[in-house]
């Protein structure tokens, strides 16, 4: 009986979340039969398991909302704004109900008979007979769910995906192991048939921790319905990319910022009915909230039409707190403004309200955020309304993150918490010591610094070479520097929980296993910062300040580039935000193929860009290119630094890789054109969603099966192995037949390729094909399937 009571718990929880949209879809819609089936059919099961499970407040207040629906049904009520509020706070009765039995808590009911009377108020209004337009079509949420499933503990699959990660580092380890031994082809052949099934099972195992978005979203339609009541606003939602996946802890990490966002949208972003016809707006504000997958990112946008932010207020606001000085103010950029938003404390809002301020926590909301690897950006568009976007990990166990050495000792930190990375060398950066304080100053702009072997209690280690300072963002989002021994490698990190001793010190956020199989601890910046005592707000007011008036007001835009030393000498720069990791490659992963080089990286090629494929060295310095979609790999000599470059080059060219030439430091660099690398690399054939299908007849025939089928799957075509006994020919089909009268069964009317053995036709009017003549093969199968679509 416990299992069956966990499992209805379960299921009456599950279904609950889903139903929220469905109400408030259904009052906007009264006629959609479909939603109202589907809300009474939850109360139906509802009550029907309950008098099995001896659960009987459960069972009245299913029955009472049961009976308010069915009048609805036979048209004796309506769905009027009275009814949907009752129908919804019996649903969330039900669901405080489910969560007291599930933790074993007690719940008073003196409530259930108000809510049952607002239920079967008498003073419904009456039905009123109004013709019902056609309506458009749009997408129904389906609550009772697209397929068979079943039900497992999250700490099995938690331990199913620790198990795989402890493989893929065995494996690893064994990989290393086999370098270090003579060559061993057999061996060799054998290790990579284990390495791609340990890959497939860490990609099958992962998918069991991820989620639709839609669980994210699905609050989403009732917290608006009922702030719109409350406010007395008209605001229209869209929401899409609901079937995006993403993991469930991500999802679950998520909630809080996106709640406190779309709140802060409704209550101080989206005017009144009134202000908006004086704006010349529609009475209906617009809420949008987007997910899409972008690479090993999730991107969430919320994006409304209302006010934006008002830059001039929140600056007035931060003066007047005393957050910033009028110095200060007086050389802000607007960019530096709109960050106001996230210091403590600061609002636009006229009256802090009981349902949010814009501002008011959106510190906290960027801390969550970057806790968890993500960033957090904002677009503002005064009197026209706010886009405010959020890139979070695909998965929280895996994130981007740098490993740096710090006392003899290695570290990882989040990619997402750092800024910039120099040499203490640097001529743009200057170190002062200033009454005990350590100060960087980089272009001009001071910084807070901490040296990260003074935090952590550690030695500091003898160093051969100039120490690596970071530009650290913090979770106030001021940013502070960091010195350590060196930044060693740029990886994807499987991220686990410390023990709770580790984490007591504040100053790491869990620990991690890179691909070489020594678990070493995750810092947290905003524990570092705190841990060192650093005062972000200090004299100028917590931002990082200039000394003197900003070059940049009179001078180019800047933006952040790698600056690298190729392979044949030549010192050039690439934009920063293109590089998707820089690493160490084995030499012996390059190769050449048809003229093209490649690597093998991460169980698959990639191409490589400048051509290099023979190198003097074991290990090759490599930038890991991406565009959005596609990736590629740049082998160079040495990665020097990240420098500031302007946008438009000293000197233009357009002719070959190289887009132009400016000055860095007194030398003249080449700009490399990314447009022109990524365009001369070969397209992957593309495919549709649904592939195109080719029966081979002759099942049988050995050539067919060994020889012509992996050309057509290689192809990107769908191949089915012999004429289908159980079901008749798609129309789209296309037979390809070797030549036996394996086709003699087929309609005259289905076109088949047929091929030959022999290089020569038997006469003029010979139709078959060659079968080792690949280019005229597949442009028959393309003349065939362009015919039938026609």
């Amino acid at each position: 009986m416990d299992e069956l009571l966990g499992e209805f718990i379960s299921e009456t929880q599950e279904t609950l979340e889903a139903l929220a949209g469905v109400v408030v879809a259904w009052e906007a819609d009264p006629s959609d039969r479909d939603r109202l089936d589907a809300i009474f059919r939850f109360f139906h099961t509802v009550k029907g398991s309950c008098g099995f499970l001896n659960l009987p407040r459960f069972e009245r207040l299913s029955h009472a909302a049961e009976d308010v629906l069915s009048d609805v049904r036979a048209d004796r009520r309506t769905a009027d704004p009275a009814t949907v509020s009752a129908v919804l706070a019996v649903m969330d009765r039900i669901g405080e109900l489910a969560e007291a039995v599930a933790s074993g808590a007690s719940l008073a009911n003196e409530d259930d008979d108000m809510l049952i009377a607002a239920l079967r108020a008498v003073d419904a209004p009456p039905v009123v007979e109004t013709p019902v337009a056609a309506a458009a079509p749009q997408r129904r949420e389906n609550a009772a769910g697209g397929m068979r499933t079943i039900r497992l503990p999250l700490t099995l699959i938690d331990q199913l995906m620790n198990g795989v990660s402890d493989m893929v580092l065995a494996r690893n380890e064994l990989s290393r192991k086999l370098r270090e031994r003579t060559s061993d082809p057999e061996l060799d052949s054998a290790f990579e048939r284990l390495s791609a099934c340990v890959a497939d099972m860490r990609d099958v195992i992962s998918k069991t921790r991820m989620q639709r978005v839609d669980r994210l979203f699905a609050a989403v339609p009732r917290m608006v319905r009922d702030l719109c009541r409350d406010l007395g606003k008209r605001i229209e939602l869209d929401m899409e990319g609901g079937d995006v996946e993403m993991d469930r802890e991500m999802v679950e990490m998520v909630v809080d910022p996106l709640t406190h966002i779309v709140r802060n949208s409704i209550d101080h972003g989206i005017e009144t009915p009134a202000e908006r016809v004086q704006a010349g707006k529609p009475e209906a504000g617009l809420l949008r909230l987007v997910a899409r997958q972008s690479g090993n990112q999730i991107v969430i946008e919320i994006s409304d039409d209302g006010r934006g932010i008002d830059t001039a207020r929140l600056v007035r606001k931060a003066l007047e707190s005393g957050a910033i000085t009028a110095d200060v103010a007086a050389r802000m950029t607007e960019e530096e403004r709109l960050d106001l938003i996230f210091h403590p404390g600061l609002s636009t809002a006229r009256e802090v309200s009981a349902i949010s301020g814009r501002g008011v926590g959106m510190d906290i909301v960027r801390a969550n955020v970057e806790r968890i690897g993500g960033v957090i950006a904002i677009d503002n568009r005064p009197g026209q309304g706010l886009s405010i976007i959020l890139r979070v990990p695909l998965t929280l166990t895996i994130i981007p993150g740098l490993i740096v050495r710090a006392g003899g000792q290695q570290f990882a930190i989040p990619r997402a918490a750092i800024v910039e990375i120099l040499h203490e060398n640097n001529e743009m950066l200057s170190i002062t010591r200033v009454g005990g304080a350590c100060i960087a100053t980089i272009r001009n702009i001071r910084h807070a610094m901490i040296e990260l072997e003074d935090v952590l209690g550690l030695p500091r280690a003898e160093m051969h070479g100039p120490r690596t300072i970071m530009v650290v963002r913090s979770s106030s989002g001021i940013p502070f520097a960091m010195a350590v021994g060196s930044v060693d490698n740029h990886e994807e990190l499987v991220i686990r929980p410390a023990s709770p001793v580790v984490m007591m010190a504040g100053v790491y956020a869990g620990m991690t296993l890179p691909d070489n199989g020594r678990p070493m601890l995750l810092l947290d910046a905003a524990g570092l910062a705190n841990a060192a005592g650093l005062s972000l707000a200090a004299d100028n007011g917590g931002l990082a300040a200039p000394d003197h008036d900003r070059q940049a007001e009179a001078g180019p835009e800047m933006i952040r580039a790698l600056r690298f030393r190729e392979l044949g000498g030549e010192e050039r720069l690439l934009r920063l935000s293109l590089v998707e990791r820089v690493e160490d490659i084995d030499a012996a992963r390059f190769g050449m193929s048809a003229g093209r080089a490649f690597v093998r990286v991460d169980d698959r090629l990639l191409w490589v860009a400048n051509g290099h494929h023979r190198f003097d060295t074991d290990r090759v310095t490599a930038l890991r290119l991406r565009d959005g979609d596609r990736e590629i790999c740049y082998p160079v000599g040495r990665v020097i630094d990240i420098v500031e470059m302007p946008t438009v080059p000293d000197m233009r060219l357009s002719d070959g890789p190289i887009s132009g030439v400016t000055v860095i430091d007194g030398i003249h660099l080449e700009i490399l054109d990314p447009f022109v690398l990524f365009a001369a690399m070969p397209h992957d054939p593309v495919r549709d969603d649904a592939p195109p299908r080719c029966v081979l007849a002759e099942g049988d025939d050995p050539w067919a099966r060994e020889m012509l089928a992996p050309l057509l799957q290689q192809a990107g075509y769908d191949v089915v192995i012999g004429l289908p006994e159980d079901a008749p020919l798609r129309p789209d089909d296309v037979v390809v037949s070797v030549g036996s009268g394996a086709t003699d069964c087929l309609p005259q009317s289905h076109p088949v390729v047929r091929l030959r053995s022999a290089p020569r036709p038997s006469g003029v009017n010979d139709p078959t094909i060659y079968r080792y003549d690949s280019a005229a093969l597949m442009a028959a199968i393309e003349t065939i399937r362009k015919d039938r679509a026609a």
